[in-house]
């Protein structure tokens, strides 16, 4: 468990860091919450909050993280996604605005080895984002190569009605080094609305319960809110809205089963019954 001072949610934190060895070195900039204005003041700790859990090799090779240069910005902006298909990645829309060029890094898992990552650009062209909500999927420059450690992610099948309220709902996260996770119950969107007091809660948003499962210190922009059923991982959410871990407010993510028809149009994932 990890206590953090009050920090203030700012547009276009500049972070110089050094990134993965052999990767192209970058100034990074973070990429904080560009929806909100700067947030009230907040308790200097919070007891719920945490780093999460560090991820062991192979335990989520669908997760990606995501560099882009994108116009009127100096830098590189940090972000991740999740990999649909040999091809695609499926990710947050609001940070694939104006990119001029990114790639992803797969397979980061621990960070101990460099051997298990595989690093694909993709170009301006490669995104596609949704005209209204949040969401958006980059093609890959060429497909991945299947390992133990990347790994596409299966999406809620076509008759796949479920909330997933009361669920364990588990996010990747952190920004260098190794993977941290954390799960937290998935609440309904009526609470989530009662309980936040900033977003207005849809019908194609999903939720966390920070009090069920901690404040997770690590979130990321476009990384994915997973399930696990009987037949393995679903993807069923892309981080939309996060908070500075010392608030304890509801997580909030794109519900992906409100957007299947236009994932299928836009990626080549073909959606089970």
């Amino acid at each position: 468990m990890q206590f953090y001072s009050t920090v203030l949610v700012v547009i276009g934190i500049v972070v110089v860091s050094a990134m993965e060895s052999g990767v192209h070195q970058l100034p990074i900039k973070m990429f904080d919450d560009l929806e909100h204005d700067l947030r009230p003041l907040v308790a200097d700790s919070n007891p719920l909050s945490t780093d999460g859990y560090k991820v062991y090799p192979g335990q989520f090779p669908y997760h990606a993280r995501l560099f882009t240069e994108r116009e009127g910005l100096a830098g590189t902006v940090l972000t991740a996604g999740s990999l649909i298909t040999p091809n695609y990645i499926l990710t947050r829309a609001v940070i694939t605005n104006r990119v001029t060029y990114g790639y992803a890094i797969l397979g980061i898992g621990d960070g101990s080895s460099e051997e298990t990552q595989q690093r694909i650009n993709f170009s301006r062209n490669a995104t596609q984002v949704h005209p209204i909500h949040d969401i958006a999927t980059v093609r890959l420059d060429h497909p991945v190569t299947f390992t133990k450690f990347v790994q596409p992610i299966r999406l809620p099948g076509l008759s796949d009605s479920r909330t997933y309220e009361m669920m364990e709902g588990t996010h990747v996260g952190t920004t260098f080094g190794p993977l941290f996770y954390l799960s937290n119950q998935i609440m309904s969107n009526k609470d989530c609305h009662e309980q936040h007091p900033y977003e207005s809660i849809a019908s194609y948003h999903i939720c966390t319960n920070a009090f069920i499962g901690g404040t997770f210190c690590g979130k990321v922009h476009g990384s994915g809110l997973i399930v696990e059923d009987e037949n393995g991982p679903i993807l069923v959410g892309v981080t939309s809205s996060i908070y500075v871990c010392d608030v304890n407010y509801p997580m909030v993510f794109e519900r992906v089963s409100e957007f299947r028809n236009w994932i299928s149009v836009n990626s080549d994932y073909v959606f089970d019954f």
